[in-house]
């Protein structure tokens, strides 16, 4: 094998250490931790990837999501350091969201569901342990993959944004009611609206307000208080 300088070994080998714990096609778990989302919208609130920066002043008090094309995603994935420096400061962290679709082949969905998990190794690894595994599935047949990695009680992040056809639909509930036999005590994040036969005991956050496009701390802004709906003072 050729010798690598360390940032290129580790974009091509995205080593675990061996005590690691690891499922199915060697994807790495996501360990537990103790994550407080009882205050979203209410003193915490979720921003997306590209409003992470170094300037933040309010980093403790924000979550990170990537509910953005690959493309963007890619440029903290294969740039393992610059992830750290820009991800670790924050509160905490979801895992990178790859994109998966029912016309993948199995391959890719293994492939998107490793990259999803060892961005949120890499941040543990590496003093980050506050990770949030971000959640998706496609047929029922990939079940195993699109789960792994991941012990009941992890915080879970899910979306349903795009969820407007019927097969889209079922394909979602039915992958939504085995997330759920699975991880029962798991806590979970939604962005996006409420679904039928979805729970009461999620924490549902709207698309437009989970992106931190403006700072929460604003002093026109008012906190609220038994609810997690974002209204803005007139």
């Amino acid at each position: 094998m050729p010798v690598y300088e360390n940032e290129i070994y580790i974009k091509l080998i995205r080593p675990v250490p061996e005590t690691w714990p690891t499922d199915v096609y060697g994807i790495p778990f996501i360990k537990k931790s103790n994550i407080d989302i009882s205050d979203i919208n209410n003193g915490k609130w979720l921003i997306g990837l590209n409003n992470a920066n170094s300037k933040d002043k309010n980093k403790l008090k924000k979550i990170v999501h990537s509910f953005k094309n690959d493309d963007e995603i890619n440029r903290f994935y294969n740039k393992p350091y610059f992830m750290l420096e820009r991800l670790c400061p924050y509160y905490c962290v979801a895992t990178f969201d790859f994109s998966m679709d029912k016309k993948m082949k199995k391959a890719q969905i293994i492939d998107a569901t490793f990259k999803n998990r060892w961005s949120g190794a890499w941040l543990q690894m590496n003093g980050q342990e506050r990770v949030i595994v971000t959640v998706g599935w496609v047929e029922e047949d990939t079940y195993d993959i699109c789960f792994a990695g991941i012990e009941d009680g992890t915080t879970l992040l899910i979306s349903t944004l795009g969820i407007i056809k019927d097969g889209d639909y079922n394909l979602f509930i039915k992958g939504y009611k085995e997330m759920r036999k699975r991880f029962p005590s798991s806590q979970i994040i939604c962005v996006g609206n409420r679904l039928e036969c979805m729970d009461d005991d999620i924490c549902y956050v709207s698309y437009k307000d989970s992106f931190g496009n403006r700072d929460n701390y604003h002093e026109k802004w008012q906190y609220h208080f038994l609810n997690w709906e974002l209204k803005e003072v007139e």
